[in-house]
């Protein structure tokens, strides 16, 4: 038999933590889990801060402001009517009052909107007369003229190139066009340096009856308006190049 020192066996059962030893154990865990909570927390809130913040606030303005969509970078002059539609144009930066100009425009409304419309010398009758309306997934833009207080009809004066970034989906619709001809208003030309263009628009909350064609007859308007726009905060540098951007993109 071995009388040397028996080796050492841990007493069993083993030795419970002491009280002070539990405390500062569970006070680790305790703060630990509450880190975790409070990141948690942290990153549920940015995520719905980042969700619920609008690209741009679509809200009625008495007087033209600058806006700069966030996806071309591309500058307008806008004005939003009491029914939330924008109207937003660029132009030349050396357009002048003695010629004809050509005008880059983007016009937002809300999907409630079956029409909308601009007078662009600020009365209905012998002015250029631009009429947009959803149509499925895009946009159509037709051009429009009347000699009297009555339904306006197609018009070959003026002529309309739709752009990249129109789209129309489930909340609104927006088109991006280049206009030729709507700066000639037969005796005069709109002021390209001018601060208070009088412009006026119009909208319906029904559509055309035949929203793929541009000829398509529309019923009388719900609203209609008259706002002084700031055409020359709508100059650009870059105004061909913009065009070709979303040309592009088309």
């Amino acid at each position: 038999m071995n009388t040397g020192p028996c080796p050492y066996l841990p007493p069993f059962p083993p030795p419970l933590p002491s009280f002070l030893q539990l405390l500062s154990q569970t006070s680790s865990l305790s703060a630990c889990k509450m880190g975790l909570l409070q990141l948690a927390a942290t990153v549920l809130a940015l995520g719905s801060s980042v969700q619920a913040a609008p690209a741009h606030e679509i809200a009625p303005r008495q007087a033209s402001v600058k806006y700069c969509d966030p996806v071309s970078t591309i500058c307008y002059s806008e004005w939003i009517s009491p029914e939330r539609i924008a109207f937003r144009t660029a132009i030349p930066e050396n357009a002048t009052a003695t010629a004809d100009f050509d005008v880059l425009v983007q016009l937002q409304a809300p999907k409630s909107v079956g029409w909308a419309g601009i007078a662009w010398g600020g009365t209905m009758v012998n002015n250029p007369l631009t009429v947009a309306w959803a149509n499925g997934a895009t946009v159509v833009v037709s051009s429009r003229r009347a000699t009297a207080r009555t339904y306006p009809q197609p018009w070959t004066g003026a002529t309309y190139t739709v752009l990249g970034g129109t789209v129309a989906n489930s909340t609104h619709w927006t088109v991006n066009f280049l206009a030729k001809g709507v700066s000639n208003l037969g005796t005069s030309r709109l002021n390209p340096s001018s601060t208070a263009a009088s412009i006026a628009y119009a909208q319906s909350n029904q559509g055309p009856s035949s929203p793929s064609d541009p000829a398509s007859r529309f019923g009388i308007h719900n609203t209609r308006g008259k706002f002084s726009h700031n055409l020359a905060l709508g100059k650009i540098s870059n105004f061909r190049a913009a065009v070709a951007q979303l040309a592009s993109e088309a």
